[in-house]
C-alpha cells in the first residue's frame, strides 16, 4: 500500500465517521425536541421559561436596597443574636 491509498483511506473513513456523527446527531436532536415540556394550559401566551419584569413606574418609590438598609438587617440579627 503506497502513501496515496493511504491518503485516500483516511479521508473515506473520515467522511463515513463525520456522516455517521451526522445522523447521530440528529436522532438526539429530535428526541430532544419530543421531550419539550408541553405549554401551559393557564396561559397559552406565557413565556415557559424566563419571566418578565416589567420596569418601575416613574412615580414609584425605588425599592430600598441601599447599604443602610443591609447595615438595619444585620443589626437587627446581631440583636437578636445577642438577646439568645
Amino acid at each position: 500500500m503506497d502513501v496515496v491509498d493511504l491518503l485516500v483511506t483516511i479521508v473515506v473513513v473520515t467522511i463515513l465517521v463525520t456522516i455517521v456523527l451526522a445522523l447521530v446527531t440528529y436522532v438526539a436532536y429530535k428526541l430532544r425536541l419530543s421531550r419539550e415540556p408541553a405549554p401551559r394550559a393557564d396561559d397559552p401566551g406565557a413565556l415557559r421559561y424566563f419571566v418578565s419584569y416589567p420596569p418601575p413606574t416613574p412615580g414609584a418609590e425605588p425599592a430600598d436596597t441601599s447599604l443602610e438598609r443591609l447595615a438595619r438587617d444585620i443589626a437587627s440579627v446581631e440583636g437578636h443574636a445577642s438577646e439568645t
